[in-house]
């Protein structure tokens, strides 16, 4: 092995991490706070080394010997990514929310001992994603992924549909993994190599086939249309912090490691731009309506992320097709805003059902005269998530119609409208069930004895939920600082 170990560190830590915690907890038999604990430690430290490598990432970038690992043939090199490096300090901030929040949210469970562990694969696997230039070494690595998640997902194995769930989850994001081993098949083929950097100077019609299977791989881990079947199921039966920590950080950052493979195995930007294009008006559409005829809260934020993935896609593809570096700014500012939001949504809407036991809308109609702070946070999120002004939904959709309107194209314009259609259908969902929290009691409301009487939320979960309320309003009455760093991360990553 070789180069700089010092990048590959918080990897490092993060797999250490999850062995010794499971290491000690199974010989100390810690309690599931403790073992939270031990988790929010090891993913602070873990968020001051990637901050500490984000601060130097024109440093490493320029540095021709940044590199982990030994060279081809055979060997597998990690060098630094400044996009990827963001995304997971984001990513190890809602982990860190995460396992707080579980310190009481897992307090009925008996297999906690397992769970934090595979927060912390969950998030190593992520970050070796975005640092592998070795087709065949990102393979695995998106495994671990996948099997880490579905572990979560499936965390409550005593209810079938909890392992319904994460069963389902294994069989469509392995289906992915395969297609892009088919990938890996035909650039190897191709160019008897699988380093990304040697492919890049000799793509033929074989490394594009490879792109394509590494692009459909991707779309279906990222709930894509008409991929995206899997996310409404998954996301509405696990865990409420897993679901929050899935829809808001590791589905969507596939649509930001997928450009990086595509591009260099000979897919041309504006084939991608088209791509992101075209299916985010599906996405939008499909989540904005579908969420609409929702019962079930986590379903219906379930289809909600299935639209914000179309958002995301819109933002991205102007940037690819257009070369726009305006589009590529507004969309990782996007996947912030996304991320927090949907974090929130998620764990808030778990907050609810730790309390009374139900996911159903109408039986939840006045709960925010009994569980007043969660429902306000949550109401935040609805907010933010309808795009209304001085949130940072707001902010984010106003960069990406921004940005369409920057291009001046006819074919930018016709998928704004479709942008805006979808925004305006979604404040058909969101606000009916911002304001349903608030309206009177039904009947049978006042006949359970959990909705006669006043509900204290543990801080454990409330914390977590009331700070990610506040960041939704801090960022979008105060975005400059936020955008900034977003511009200066797309900048590193065009060094």
């Amino acid at each position: 092995m070789s180069g700089l170990f010092e990048f590959v560190l918080p990897a490092a830590v993060l797999f250490a991490g999850a062995f010794l915690i499971y290491l000690v907890s199974r010989v100390f038999r810690l309690s599931n706070r403790v073992e939270a604990v031990l988790t929010v430690v090891i993913l602070i430290a873990v968020g001051v080394l990637l901050i500490l490598q984000l601060q130097g990432m024109p440093g490493l970038l320029q540095n021709p010997e940044a590199v982990f690992g030994a060279d081809p043939p055979g060997g597998i090199v990690f060098v630094p990514n400044a996009v990827g490096t963001f995304i997971l300090i984001l990513g190890t901030a809602i982990g860190i929310l995460v396992s707080v929040y579980s310190g009481e949210y897992l307090s009925r469970d008996s297999r906690y001992l397992h769970y934090y562990p595979l927060i912390l694969l969950t998030l190593m696997g992520l970050m070796g994603m975005f640092m592998s230039v070795n087709l065949f070494n990102l393979f695995f690595l998106t495994e671990l992924v996948t099997v880490s998640v579905s572990a979560l997902i499936a965390f409550r194995y005593r209810r079938e549909i909890s392992i319904k769930a994460g069963f389902k989850y294994l069989i469509m994001s392995s289906l992915g993994t395969m297609i892009m081993l088919l990938g890996i098949y035909f650039v190897y083929r191709s160019t008897g190599d699988l380093n990304l950097t040697g492919v890049l100077a000799k793509p033929d019609d074989l490394t594009r086939i490879g792109a394509a299977c590494f692009l459909l791989g991707f779309s279906l881990k990222a709930g894509v249309f008409p991929l995206h079947t899997w996310v409404p199921d998954v996301y509405g039966h696990a865990p409420s912090a897993v679901s929050g920590l899935l829809a808001g950080v590791v589905s969507k950052s596939m649509l930001f490691v997928m450009p990086v493979i595509c591009l260099r195995l000979g897919m041309t930007e504006r084939e991608l731009g088209i791509y992101l294009m075209v299916f985010a008006c599906f996405n939008m559409l499909v989540g904005s309506i579908r969420m609409l005829r929702q019962r079930l809260l986590r379903r219906f934020l379930s289809f909600s992320s299935i639209a914000q993935t179309g958002y995301l896609m819109f933002g991205l593809g102007i940037g690819f097709y257009y070369q726009l570096d305006q589009a590529f700014s507004a969309g990782l500012y996007l996947f912030l805003v996304i991320a927090v939001m949907k974090s929130l949504a998620f764990l808030a809407a778990g907050i609810f059902q730790h309390h009374t036991g139900t996911q159903d809308m109408e039986a939840l109609t006045g709960i925010g005269g009994i569980l007043t702070m969660p429902a306000l946070c949550f109401s935040v999120a609805l907010a933010g998530l309808a795009g209304i002004p001085l949130l940072a939904g707001f902010t984010g959709k106003w960069l990406i119609f921004t940005a369409a309107l920057a291009t001046g194209d006819i074919f930018a314009i016709i998928t704004l409208v479709i942008f805006l259609i979808s925004t305006l259908i979604g404040l058909g969902g969101y606000l009916p069930t911002l304001v349903r929290q608030y309206l009177p009691l039904t009947e049978s409301q006042l006949a359970a004895k959990i909705l006669n009487n006043p509900v204290k939320s543990p801080g454990w979960m409330l914390a977590p939920v009331i700070l990610l309320a506040l960041l939704v309003v801090g960022i979008g009455t105060y975005p400059a600082p936020w955008i900034n760093l977003v511009e200066q991360v797309m900048k590193w990553m065009l060094i």
